[in-house]
């Protein structure tokens, strides 16, 4: 607020004891205050009486506004115009990843959602998050803001603009999604909105108060009981985790996707807002922004960082222009120890961490682990059994491929009946390099595993946003069914192994002999949890321990979470997931400061 100059009147008040207003600093006065204004998407200022009285024809009318919030700009348009919100999602380049929605109220929600008490309270409370909820079925809103999804993202308004807009009585909800175009930052200056944005947005509302960071909204399910977070930023950062070492002047860099930053400061470690995925200089730009922000509110200057194992990771750019030293760590470690010490454990524990993509130290891609862990190390204890990833990131785009080599190396060339959709020469392709082993790395990514399952089912044929086919294959599970496929457990070089492909191949028999893939989806899903907790008996039987930590981006998949905490319970141990930051990636960096901490105070890093 400091460039905003007092008038004589606000200075008086400001000035005296007796003002209601002495010292207040925020300021609404129409001379000296913030003000509104209206611009066209070429920067034109619209002439009007009330910016925001205009704003709401516009919006009523159909058309995309880019509305300054909080942390950055939303783009907005009414929630029950499907061509509206067809456009929008055609200019800002975003395919079917779900829309955010924001209502006038509850009652308002509860129109088009199911809501529980616990629900309410979070999207009620002062930090006022996207809370994922069931769809009612028959909504008036736009099928297409969450195609396929039987969730939607709700949440209620945070800011006075936002409250004004839904004053007016004609307002329906509105798409509020973040202003940007897709893999890009969010938009948080006048400036940059109206170059980043002018293509997209036929309007904007903005005002001349800066926003000092750029910060997305935050985003939290309900599962077990117990709130997740899908993304921790708005509202919940900087609140400090304890790290349980001495970590002062370290800074951790986090993964490459869902990326976060975390700052040491005695025995408190201080885990940035979502950034998204380092791989972009302008991604990048946007990381050392908030390194640069954070060491100024924290007066903490590196002294070491920490980076993902990845070699080819992009943040390692950064210690390297500041000529300081880094460390590395290896990414599934950092999950588990995240998930470690954010419930306060340091002696060694059983930790699951699935997900989709992490550095193995054997040049692998890792991301269906059970460790046994530390902060200081740990000890590879189970994994899902090695599968091919025929193109590398090509088969990551395109679910089929993987589908496709899974099921090749259960049922030969009778894989190629799989998948209608892929053409055939794709098909002899992939099979091509699962024979040969050309351009052929192996994984034990559960993610993988579940985007396989989604593309054999038809559930996902094409991803079009991270973790699409696995979003999918969850949404459209039959609750109500209790099949199971075999476990396939074995036991490799003392490590316990759950063999992904064979559960693929059952469930594709299943559902190639007639069975609705709503049910198919169920009983994959029953019996990962249940091949998760054999593994994890076996192990605690082996090591003595009787707690696990479960963590990694699959268990933000409530099916499995719940399912697999039920299973590891009723076998007599004790479950421990994350309750402040995300399961997924953006945990990675409080598990880097955590285990740079434990390794400098063992002298295991100078």
């Amino acid at each position: 607020m400091a460039a905003f100059h007092l008038c004589d009147d606000c200075k008086k008040e400001y000035d005296s004891p007796n003002s209601r207003r002495f010292h207040a600093q925020p300021i609404c006065c129409p001379k000296c205050g913030p003000k509104l204004a209206l611009l066209f998407g070429n920067g034109n200022a619209i002439a009007c009486a009330d910016p925001l009285t205009e704003c709401v024809e516009l919006l009523l009318q159909g058309k995309i506004v880019a509305v300054k919030g909080l942390g950055g700009y939303h783009l907005a348009c009414k929630a029950d115009d499907r061509e509206a919100v067809e456009r929008l999602r055609r200019k800002k380049m975003r395919e079917e990843k779900p829309l955010a929605v924001m209502v006038r109220d509850v009652r308002m929600a509860k129109a088009y959602a199911a809501i529980s008490d616990k629900e309410r309270a979070l999207l009620e409370s002062p930090e006022r998050p996207i809370v994922v909820l069931a769809k009612k079925p028959g909504s008036a809103l736009a099928p297409n803001i969450s195609p396929r999804m039987p969730t939607l993202g709700v949440m209620l308004p945070y800011t006075p603009i936002h409250h004004l807009l839904f004053t007016d009585a004609r307002m329906p909800p509105l798409v509020m999604t973040s202003g940007n175009t897709t893999d890009e930052p969010i938009t948080f200056t006048n400036a940059e909105a109206l170059s980043r944005l002018g293509k997209i947005a036929h309007a904007f509302l903005m005002h001349d108060r800066d926003i000092h960071v750029r910060n997305d909204d935050s985003i939290i399910r309900v599962a077990a009981g117990n709130p997740v977070f899908m993304r921790r930023s708005r509202g919940f950062v900087p609140d400090p985790l304890a790290a349980l070492h001495d970590v002062q002047g370290i800074v951790a860099l986090g993964g490459v996707l869902k990326s976060t930053v975390a700052f040491g400061r005695g025995r408190m470690c201080y885990v940035s807002q979502y950034i998204g995925a380092i791989d972009t200089v302008e991604m990048l730009d946007s990381l050392e922004s908030v390194v640069s922000h954070f060491m100024g509110i924290l007066d903490v200057y590196p002294g070491l960082f920490v980076c993902d194992m990845h070699p080819g990771s992009l943040v390692r750019l950064v210690p390297e222009k500041a000529k300081i030293p880094f460390v590395t760590v290896q990414h599934h470690h950092a999950h588990a120890v995240a998930c470690m010490a954010e419930n306060e454990l340091s002696d060694k524990t059983m930790s699951v961490v699935y997900d989709g993509t992490g550095y193995g130290p054997d040049g692998c891609v890792w991301g269906g682990e059970i460790l046994c862990a530390d902060h200081s190390g740990f000890e590879r204890m189970g994994h899902l059994a090695y599968m091919p990833l025929p193109g590398g990131e090509a088969a990551i785009k395109n679910p089929g491929r993987m589908a496709i080599a899974l099921l090749y190396s259960e049922i030969g060339d009778a894989a190629k009946s799989a998948c209608s959709w892929m053409d055939d020469e794709e098909k002899t392709a992939v099979i091509e390099m699962v024979k040969t082993g050309t351009q052929c790395i192996k994984t034990s990514s559960m993610g993988r595993l579940f985007d396989a399952v989604s593309a054999l089912l038809g559930i996902c044929t094409k991803r079009t946003y991270e973790g699409q086919p696995a979003i999918e294959l969850e949404g459209c599970a039959d609750l109500s069914d209790i099949g199971e496929y075999d476990p396939s457990i074995l036991a490799h070089d003392k490590e316990v192994l759950i063999n992904g492909a064979k559960i693929a191949s059952q469930a594709y028999h299943d559902y190639s002999g007639g069975t609705a893939p709503e049910k198919v989806s169920m009983r994959f899903h029953r019996t990962i949890a249940r091949a998760t907790a054999i593994a994890i008996g076996k192990i605690a039987q082996i090591t003595g321990h009787d707690r696990v930590c479960l963590t990694g981006g699959c268990f933000q998949n409530v099916i499995l979470l719940e399912l697999t905490m039920e299973l590891l319970k009723a076998s007599g141990l004790t479950v421990f997931v994350h309750r402040r930051l995300p399961p997924n990636d953006e945990c990675i960096s409080f598990g880097q400061i955590v285990i740079a901490g434990a390794r400098r105070e063992k002298e295991l890093i100078i």
